[in-house]
This record gives structure tokens, sequence and C-alpha cells, in this order.
């Protein structure tokens, strides 16, 4: 006998499964509105005014306030292996500081080990991530030159829902171009996305020598090692294979104006290509590198490396929309960890924080100096990153049926952010002491209130794993227009348009490689004296004869005279 479902009569019921934000200003990417949302269980349930509902919701007044879409980080990496450590922040830590700074779903990246298969590897990151996370999640593959690409199509299946693949052309991981095509070709055959870390392996590992040699071991190596040229270069190559093999790509890491205008110029000619900057880009600059002191300069050590003076100009390439999405490269290491490279900086572990502060900075550097629109920061943080994972529209936009992952912004919060105030375990900020304005009042994560003002209420284990479907219907729609706008044409020829080949004379068909020909010797006569075959030998013979002159001819015929005859 089954038990029935005890019904609770609805005055009874949790006021945490039904919130009406009431007065706010809704901003999606497409536009905003003044309207009132109300969330039921775990979705938007309704958008609009004079709402009506039911009692015993709690109701939230966000007068002065914007209501956005929860953020979304497609590139994060929490306790990833490497360096013979790991990454300081967990799952639990780094989800936490997510939500603490209204990101509602990350992207991890799975790193199979040596002998590892793909499929045992998921199952490692997922046994780690399922009893810790806090917020909405789902993987992506790193590939390296060991991976059987045949493998790849079991990720791609429903039940384990991955549809991105990371791809190096420099370090541990990196790939020639014969495997970065085979890699993409595969990819783009799975409707996967392909994310790239883009720097040219072979000028890195040679400035390396170069600068170890002249006695360069601290962090300002690794900044003199990684040219900006290493990633221009590759963001062209990148592209160029990608767009060969009809595969969508999305760089990572953009640190400079130059590479984003080559993204820029390969989107103008049609390639589905996305560009990424992360936080830290924005808004730390390369100098720091340079710092006297050690620990200061290593805390920025992340590949690629940030740029001097760069700042404005990536600034201004995602307001103009040559990089649309603003990700974390989340990826911090305690000073104590950075300092496993103190005599070598190709050992420093790589990489800076952001997962927390992302959206505030891009508000304070953006928003509030009126270079992006509001609409154009949830495009960068949410919904164009929602998109790109297939994980929109339950993902990245505030519409009835979306998940209910909602942030009340306040734009009058302002706070120094710095390693005291951050959720991130990490002991160091490369962000200590920047002033920002602009931060999440409430964060609700799947209708739940998990940042209620002051108080923050983050469940260790809540967060769901999100499969992601294949064949997002924007890139690949977008490649298959390009493909059309470009056919392959053939001309049809009747076989009197065709060369004639029959009958070529060895002048007008020269063989491949020159016939070697003997050359006489101009200076012997043509006539061979000792060719017939009862012709004595003259020299002997004349020196035998006893008719032999005793007169000495002092000079030959033609020559001067020696005397009277």
């Amino acid at each position: 006998m089954v038990t029935p479902v005890k019904r609770v009569p609805i005055h009874l019921q949790s006021a945490q499964n039904r919130i009406l934000i009431k007065n706010g200003t809704v901003i999606n990417a497409d536009g905003e509105q003044q309207a009132d949302v109300y969330v039921e269980d775990s979705t938007v349930r309704m958008v609009g005014n004079h709402l009506i509902i039911p009692g015993g919701t709690r109701v939230i007044d966000a007068t002065g306030k914007y209501i956005f879409p929860g953020g979304v980080d497609i590139n994060v990496h929490l306790q990833r292996p490497g360096y013979g450590t790991q990454t300081i922040d967990d799952f639990y830590q780094g989800s936490k500081a997510a939500l603490a700074g209204g990101t509602t779903m990350i992207m991890d990246m799975v790193v199979p080990g040596q002998s590892e298969s793909p499929m045992e590897a998921f199952a490692k990151w997922r046994k780690w991530a399922d009893d810790k996370v806090c917020c909405d999640y789902a993987l992506k593959m790193q590939i390296s030159g060991g991976t059987n690409l045949d493998q790849l199509e079991d990720l791609v299946t429903p039940e384990v829902g991955i549809n991105a693949f990371q791809i190096d052309m420099a370090g541990e991981h990196k790939l020639t171009d014969k495997e970065l095509m085979a890699a993409m070709d595969k990819i783009s055959g799975l409707g996967g996305l392909a994310m790239l870390y883009a720097e040219n392996g072979a000028i890195i590992q040679e400035s390396e020598n170069k600068i170890i040699s002249a006695g360069v071991d601290g962090p300002e190596g690794h900044a003199m090692s990684h040219p900006e040229e290493a990633q221009t270069e590759a963001v062209m190559r990148g592209c160029v294979l990608a767009n060969a093999a009809e595969c969508p790509l999305y760089v990572t890491s953009v640190m400079s104006g130059a590479a984003a205008d080559i993204i820029r110029r390969r989107k103008d000619k049609g390639y589905m290509v996305v560009g990424e900057v992360t936080p830290a880009g924005l808004v730390a600059d390369g100098s720091n590198y340079w710092n006297q002191s050690w620990v200061h300069s290593a805390s920025y050590v992340c590949t690629p490396p940030l740029r001097e003076g760069e700042t404005e100009n990536l600034l201004s390439s995602a307001a103009d929309g040559n990089l649309e999405v603003i990700a974390s490269q989340h990826r911090p290491y305690n000073s104590k960890q950075k300092s496993l490279g103190a005599t070598n900086f190709k050992m420093i572990p790589k990489g800076v924080p952001g997962i927390e502060e992302r959206l505030s900075l891009l508000w304070t550097k953006g928003v509030l100096t009126g270079k992006i629109s509001k609409s154009k920061f949830v495009s960068l943080v949410s919904t164009q990153p929602a998109k790109l994972i297939n994980a929109y529209p339950q993902k990245g936009v505030i519409e009835v049926g979306a998940d209910a992952d909602l942030i009340i912004w306040d734009p009058e919060a302002s706070k120094k952010l710095g390693k005291a105030e951050h959720m991130s375990k990490c002991d160091q900020s490369i962000y200590e002491g920047i002033e920002v304005q602009g931060a999440p009042e409430y964060v609700l994560c799947r209708g739940r209130l998990v940042k209620d003002q002051d108080i923050f209420r983050p469940m260790q284990g809540f967060g769901l794993y999100r499969e992601l479907e294949p064949f997002n219907s924007d890139l690949y729609e977008k490649i298959r227009v390009q493909k059309e706008s470009q056919p392959i044409r053939a001309v049809q020829r009747t076989p009197m348009d065709l060369p004639m080949t029959n009958g070529a004379t060895p002048e007008e068909m020269p063989p491949p490689e020159p016939v070697e020909e003997k050359v006489s010797n101009q200076q012997r006569s043509s006539v061979d004296l000792t060719s017939h075959p009862d012709s004595p030998d003259f020299d002997n013979a004349s020196r035998a004869s006893s008719a032999r002159s005793s007169v000495r001819v002092r000079a030959p015929p033609g020559g001067a005279s020696s005397g009277f005859w």
C-alpha cells in the first residue's frame, strides 16, 4: 500500500518556497522593465504588475534596486590538482564564494590523470562536487595529446551531459596543430563547444630558456616569457583551424586589445568565435610582476599573464561586443603554494581568484563609468555564458518557467575588496584595496534565499549537476549559414575544354628532374687518332725511328723565330 502524500494547507506552507519581489526593475539582456517577480519553489511563476499571489508569500520590497538573473561563470577550477598540490578552494568554499558575489551557476573543468579515461575522471569530479557544491554546476572536459577522441562520445549523452571541451596550445596539455584539428573535428561532430587556451607554446618555451639563462627566476620572468605576440599569433591560428573544422570556438582569457581585435575581425568574416575576458584582466595591471615583494608579484601570476596598460582596451572590447563573456578563471593558490616557485618562476602555480568579485568589479568598472549598459552587464555575466553552454533559458534570464536564480542588486552598496572580506580560503587578493559600488543584497538559488541582506545561508550539497545538451542551435546555425554562403562550386567541363596531353615532346613536358648531359672538352680534337685498329703509337714510334730529325725546333710554327733559317 502506498502511503498518500499529506497535503499541507497553503497558509501553513513555508514562505521560503514562495517569494514575491515587488517594485524593482527587472533587467534582462534584451531590455528592462518595471515589474514584480513571483517565485514558487524553484521556478519563476509570474513576471508583471498587479500579480495575484497565494497567501503566506514572503514579500521583498526592491524599490530602487535591480533584479538580475543569477550570474553564470563558465570557467572555474575548484580543488584542481596540479603542481604537487591543488587549488585552495574546494567545491564548497568556491561555490559559497560564487553565491556571495551573485553567481548561481558555475562550470568546472575535469582533467583526466595519466592512464585515466574521460569517464573515470568525470566520475571522480562528480564525487568531489556533489556533496559539497552550494550552487548549480556543470562540467567541461580537458583534452590532451593522449586523449582517445572516440571516448568523448560517451560524454555527450543525456546521462553525462558534457558539451564543452578544453583544448590547449601551450603548457602541460599542449596539442600540435594536427591534434588540434583532429580534436576540433571531433568536437564539431559531437555538437560541442571548443574552449581554447591560446598561446604559442614554442615561443613560450624558447623565451623561458633564454630568460632563465639570463639569470631571471622571479615572477617577472613569467611575464617576459609570455609576450603579447604569443597570444595574438595563437588566437589567429586557433580561429583559422576552428573555422576549417567548422567548430564553434571560445577563446579563454584574452589579455590584450590586439588579441580581441583579431577575434573581432574573424567574427566580421563569419567565423563562429567568442572571446572571454577575466575580472583580473579588467582591473589588474601587469606592472605588478615587477613589484619588489616576491609574494606580491607571485600572487598575480596567471596564464596568460596580465598585461601592462591593457585594462581599458579589454573593457572597451567587452563594451563593443568583441569579447562577449566575463568569466572568473577562478584558480586561487595561497602564498605558501605560490612559494613552490621561489627559485624558478616556471614552478609558480598559475592562477588568481575572481569568482566572488566578478560582478561587482564589472559593475563598478563598466556600468558606473557609463561604458556598459545594465542590459550589457547582464549579457556578459549571465545570459551569454548560459546560451553558449545550452543552459538558456533555464539560466541567464528572468521569464516565466526559468529557474528562480535571481539577484536583487543594490546599486548604492559599497565595500572595499581584500583578503579579509572574501569567502575564498586564499590568504591574498590581487584586488586588495579596490573600492567597488554595487553588490547583491539578496540572492536566490533555485528559489532558495541564500543571501538575505546581511544573513548568508548557503547549503552544502544543495547545488545540482546540470546535464547540458549538445548542438547549441545558435552556434551551429551560424556555422550552417556561413557554410551555405561559401558553397563548394565545381565547373562542369566538356572533353573539348580539357587540355591535350597525348603526344607531348620532352621539350613540352620536361622530366621532373633534369637529365645530366655529358659536355665535350672543347680543348681536345674531335678526331681520335687512335681509333683505327692499325694506327701505331706515334709517340713511341717517333722516338724509336732512325729518321728522327736532329734539328731542334726552338719555337712552334706560327711562333716568334729565334734566328735566321
